[in-house]
C-alpha cells in the first residue's frame, strides 16, 4: 500500500455508510478541500457506543449535531465535516490526519494511547450543570445486600454493554470491592456465562422492583428523574429502591483533538466549545447537555481508571480486494 493510500477501514467506513449519505458528505467536503474549492475541513468523528449500535448509528446521527455543526462552521469560518467511525478506527484517523478531533465515551478514552488521552479539550456538562455523574447501585428496600460484597452469587442488572457508567464503571466498582464478573450469578440466555443487561436505567429499576434482579446500576440522572412514590405497580420510584453505592463519577463525552492537530485549531476549537452554550444554546439542545468545560486532571484520572475493566476495542475488519483510494488532504 503507498503511503498516501486512505488506510482500508476508512474504505470499509465509506462502503458501510455510503448508502445513508454519510460518508459522500464527509469525504465530498475533503474532496473540495483537496482540489483548492474550500478550505480544508476539520474532520471531527462521533464514534459509535458499540457495535450492536453501529447500523442505528450510521443511519442518520447529524440530526442532533447539525445545529452544532453549522453553529462551529460559521464561527471557525471553515468546513467542519462531522463522521461516525468505530472505536477501532479512532487511533488510525488521528495518524492518517482524516480525523482532526473526536467525540468519544469515557471507556473509548480509556482505550487510547497515552498521548491521544494528554489531547483532551473539553467534557460536555448535562442540563444539571454537572460535567460527570455516577451509577447507583440499587436494591430493594427490604434487601439484605449492604455494600459491594454482598452481590456475590446473585443476580445484578447492567446498562447496555459497553456503557461507560451502567457497565464499565459499574464493573469498576465491583473489581474495587474485590469481585469479578464470574462471582455474580450469569445468564443462560441469550448467550451462557453474560452478564444482564437491560436497555436503560429505567428497565434496571423495574427489574430490581420486580424481583428478576438482585441489584442493578442506574444513571444518578435517572434517579433522580424518579417520583419520591408512585402507587403504578412495578414503576420506578425512589421509595421502591435503596442505594447501596454509587461508582465513579464520569462525563457523557469527552471532546479530543488529535495529536497532530496544530496548537491554534485546537485552542480555537476549545474555545468555541467553552462558549457555544452561551452563544448558541439552542445549538446544544438535540445533545440533551447544557455546555462544556475543562476538566480537572481528577476526572481524567477517573476516566482513565477504566482502563482496568474496559474491553479491548473491536478488531479492524479484513481489508476489501480492490486497490484502496488516496488518503484526503
Amino acid at each position: 500500500m503507498r503511503r498516501n493510500a486512505l488506510p482500508h477501514v476508512m474504505v470499509w467506513s465509506l462502503i458501510v455508510l455510503a448508502g445513508s449519505g454519510i460518508a459522500c458528505r464527509t469525504a465530498g467536503l475533503h474532496l473540495l478541500g483537496l482540489i483548492g474549492l474550500q478550505k480544508k475541513p476539520l474532520s471531527i468523528a462521533t464514534v459509535m457506543d458499540q457495535p450492536a449500535q453501529a447500523a442505528v448509528q450510521a443511519i442518520n446521527p447529524f440530526n442532533s449535531y447539525r445545529p452544532l455543526q453549522e453553529a462551529m462552521t460559521r464561527s471557525l469560518q471553515r468546513p467542519v465535516a462531522i463522521d461516525v467511525c468505530f472505536p477501532f478506527q479512532i487511533q488510525t484517523g488521528f495518524d492518517t490526519g482524516w480525523y482532526h478531533a473526536a467525540i468519544v465515551t469515557p471507556a473509548q478514552y480509556a482505550r487510547l494511547s497515552e498521548a491521544t488521552r494528554s489531547r483532551v479539550l473539553v467534557v460536555t456538562v448535562d442540563r444539571e450543570g454537572r460535567p460527570a455523574r455516577s451509577a447507583l447501585l440499587v436494591v430493594p428496600p427490604d434487601s439484605l445486600v449492604k455494600q459491594p460484597t454482598d452481590l456475590r452469587g446473585l443476580t445484578v442488572a447492567f446498562g447496555p454493554a459497553e456503557d461507560s457508567r451502567l457497565h464499565v464503571a459499574a464493573l469498576q466498582l465491583l473489581k474495587d470491592a474485590g469481585l469479578s464478573r464470574t462471582d455474580l450469578a450469569l445468564e443462560v440466555l441469550p448467550v451462557p456465562g453474560s452478564l444482564k443487561h437491560l436497555p436503560d436505567s429505567r428497565s434496571v429499576a423495574q427489574s430490581v422492583i420486580n424481583g428478576s434482579s438482585a441489584a442493578g446500576f442506574i444513571d444518578e440522572a435517572a434517579w433522580e428523574g424518579f417520583p419520591e412514590r408512585s402507587t403504578k405497580e412495578g414503576e420506578p420510584a425512589r421509595d421502591r429502591l435503596r442505594v447501596v453505592a454509587r461508582t465513579v463519577a464520569v462525563p457523557d463525552r469527552l471532546w479530543i483533538a488529535a495529536p497532530a492537530l496544530d496548537g491554534a485549531t485546537a485552542n480555537q476549537l476549545r474555545t468555541f466549545l467553552l462558549e457555544v452554550g452561551g452563544d448558541h444554546p439552542k445549538a446544544l439542545d438535540p445533545l440533551g447537555i447544557a455546555g462544556h468545560e475543562v476538566p480537572g486532571e481528577e476526572l481524567l484520572v477517573a476516566c482513565r481508571g477504566l482502563a482496568g475493566v474496559v474491553e479491548p476495542a473491536p478488531t479492524e475488519p479484513a481489508p476489501p480486494e480492490s486497490q484502496p483510494a488516496d488518503e484526503p488532504g
